[in-house]
This record gives C-alpha cells, structure tokens and sequence, in this order.
C-alpha cells in the first residue's frame, strides 16, 4: 500500500468515527433535553398542585362546596314545607274561612321569599299553587256564606304577583311556561276576577 493509499484510508476511518461521535453526541443531547422537559414538567404539576391548594386554603372553597350543599338542603326543605302547606289547603278546603286562607296564603309568602333567585329543577311549585287557587274558588262556589274578605284577597294577590315577577326566577327550569299555565288556571276563576293578570311580569 503506498503512503498515498495509507493516508487515504486513515482519512476514510477518522471521518467515519467522527460522524459515529457526532451521532452519539446529539442522541446524548436530545437524551439530556427530553430530561429535563419532564423534570421542568413535574416542577410544573407540582407547583400547580401547591397554588391550587393555597387558592383553596385562602379563599375557604371547601367551605364554600359545604355552604352550597346547605343551600340545596335549604332549598329542598322550604320546598317540602311549601307543598306541606298547599296539600293540607287541598285536603280542607271544607274547613275554609278567611283566616285559615289568609294564615296559609301568608305561609306561601314567607315560602317564595326564601325560594327567590335559587335554582329551583322543577315548577311543581307553581302548579300546586295554582291548584290551591282553584280550590279556594270552588269553596266560594259551595255556598254565599264563602266569600273572600279584602285581607285574604290581597294576600293570594300577593303570591300571584310574587310568582309573575320574572327577574325572581330566572333560574327554575321551566319557569316561563309554568307561569303561562297558572295565568291559564286562574283567568278562568269567577272569584279571581279582581286580579290583573295581564300586567306584563309584575316587574
């Protein structure tokens, strides 16, 4: 082999290695990289946990998820209590005068005050009330001596108005059509005449 040739071949070697030593060398340098993304990741995660968890401790959310479950249970309650109150005036309407009427329309109030602006998933509620409504008509139908008195007027006129003004149940899930449906109820009532129920949303 001439010293030509030998030079040749040593070149040929030393640039095979080389490009062998830069191969390991970027396969070390993406190794390295990809180290240190899932490092700087799990720092990540890990800080993310700890601000979430001092977001918790400062602004109480635990307890906030705590009071929300009491609202609902809240919510709940007055409602059973509600159709407590509606069912007994179903079940006694031969019992009627104008002071248990007047006792009981006050009960409904109290009721939808405590009801206002909660979400509400059905409008059982609003029937009820509207069946309580022809009930009361159908006891002054009986006999002459069944009148409503001026007091117990104003207070079911009061739960209508109170069921009418919108802008208080936006969050009851059907609302808009329960509320046409008590409309519908009451218009036809010969002793409900006195009330106006045309008056867009009571608002």
């Amino acid at each position: 082999m001439s010293k030509e040739e030998m030079i040749q071949e040593i070149i040929e070697i030393s640039a095979h290695n080389m490009d062998w030593f830069i191969g390991f060398v970027g396969l070390l340098l993406a190794f390295f990289a990809y180290f240190q993304w899932r490092l700087s990741q799990s720092q990540l995660d890990r800080l993310k946990e700890e601000i979430e968890k001092q977001i918790k401790v400062k602004y109480h959310l635990d307890k906030i998820n705590k009071i929300e479950q009491i609202d609902n249970t809240l919510i709940q309650l007055v409602l059973t209590n509600l159709r407590s109150v509606t069912n007994r005036m179903l079940f006694d309407s031969e019992s009627y005068t104008n002071v248990s009427l007047t006792d009981k329309a006050i009960n409904i109030i109290g009721y939808l005050s405590v009801l206002k602006n909660q979400e509400i998933k059905n409008t059982d509620f609003i029937k009820e009330i509207g069946n309580v409504f022809m009930m009361i008509d159908g006891w002054c139908n009986r006999s002459t001596k069944n009148s409503l008195g001026e007091p117990t007027k104003m207070y079911l006129y009061r739960i209508y108005v109170d069921l009418t003004r919108k802008e208080n149940w936006q969050k009851v899930d059907g609302y808009n059509v329960a509320i046409e449906n008590l409309k519908d109820t009451i218009r036809p009532l010969e002793n409900f005449q006195y009330m106006d129920l045309d008056i867009n949303d009571h608002s």
